[in-house]
């Protein structure tokens, strides 16, 4: 049986684009915030950033809501308290929620299996492609024609040409190019 296909931007295809920017693997002021940093543990806010960027539909609420749940099971970050002989010390936060790689790959999970999905997702499934796959291809086209750099793609203003896989078990390959390119197609 074949594993089933997942249209989001998957952990090792985000880890490994995402590396690509230099310095997104250091510790830096509001690293956690960040939807493209590779430091862990994230924030709730860097958790959510990380999350749509990867093409999936969340907010805060429902994150808390799932840890909530127990569907996900982040780290409880510590208060800093000072009882009343002035001794200093820490407690479990209920406020402060660390997310690491795998809290936000189960939330990816949840998400896609109930289809919290964007809209570039959808594309991904609607046209069978591995959304790493996809923002790979955009990239090239981006750096190949001095288009700017982004960190997702976006197939809308540009040429997209997507290549069925030859076994129905694989997913389709897509390539971009710039408006206005004449594309010809050779059976």
């Amino acid at each position: 049986m074949a594993t089933p296909k997942r249209h989001y931007w998957l952990r090792e295809d985000f880890d490994e684009l995402m590396a690509l920017l230099p310095g997104n693997d250091m510790a830096l002021p509001g690293s956690s915030d960040s939807s493209m940093s590779l430091i862990y543990p994230k924030s709730i806010k860097g958790a959510v950033g990380e999350l749509k960027l990867r093409g999936l539909d969340c907010d805060e609420a429902l994150l808390a809501k799932l840890a909530d749940e127990g569907v996900i099971e982040p780290n409880r970050g510590r208060s800093i308290v000072t009882d009343q002989q002035g001794n200093v010390g820490t407690v479990p936060s209920e406020r402060l929620v660390l997310w690491t790689k795998q809290n936000i790959d189960t939330a990816a999970q949840w998400l896609y299996d109930n289809e919290h999905w964007n809209s570039w997702t959808h594309f991904c499934w609607v046209s069978n492609l591995q959304y790493g796959q996809a923002v790979r291809a955009h990239r090239y086209m981006c750096a190949r024609h001095s288009l700017g750099w982004v960190t997702s793609f976006d197939a809308m203003g540009v040429v997209t040409m997507i290549e069925p896989p030859e076994n129905p078990n694989d997913y389709a390959r897509v390539r971009f190019y710039p408006k206005g390119t004449k594309v010809e197609v050779h059976e």
